[in-house]
């Protein structure tokens, strides 16, 4: 892994770059595609598993739970994209300010396309919320990615 955080031109490299790209954002889509008895019965299944962590929290609400399992989850797909993300632009770009700047279309186009996907599924619905909290998620990712980077190229100097 540390192999392809660096700063990597190989093909290889930006091969698997982009195949995880890919990849993560055909899983994201994917659970948009869901109708809502399937997600729920998703989200329902992550609570049950939870319970114990909620309960010692002195979370006992089962919808503050599975309110929280839902937004968690928008959170953390974006996270992961965000952070796959910026892997694939260091590997595709010509140099790091490119980068960063090709890093934002996916970063705000993807979670829009997201939220839109769920307007035409039988029961859900695209949420500006859901899309600021994926924005949050994925801005997460490109920071862990980029002091990654930044300490690899440190320590490549």
């Amino acid at each position: 892994m540390s192999r392809l955080i660096g700063r990597q031109t190989g093909r290889t490299a930006k091969v698997l770059w982009l195949v995880a790209f890919v990849v993560w954002v055909c899983v994201i889509w994917g659970h948009s595609l869901m109708p809502a008895p399937v997600s729920n019965s998703e989200s329902d299944s992550a609570v049950v598993l939870l319970t114990p962590l909620f309960n010692a929290l002195g979370i006992t609400d089962s919808g503050v739970a599975t309110h929280i399992v839902r937004k968690t989850a928008h959170f953390s797909e974006y996270a992961l994209l965000g952070f796959i993300n910026l892997g694939m632009m260091r590997a595709w770009a010509t140099d790091a300010a490119w980068a960063y700047r090709l890093a934002v279309i996916p970063w705000l186009v993807i979670p829009c396309i997201d939220e839109t996907i769920q307007l035409f599924v039988p029961g859900r619905d695209g949420r500006i919320t859901d899309i600021l909290i994926d924005l949050s998620g994925g801005l997460l990712g490109i920071l862990i990615m980029h002091l990654l980077l930044r300490r690899s190229d440190e320590t490549h100097v």
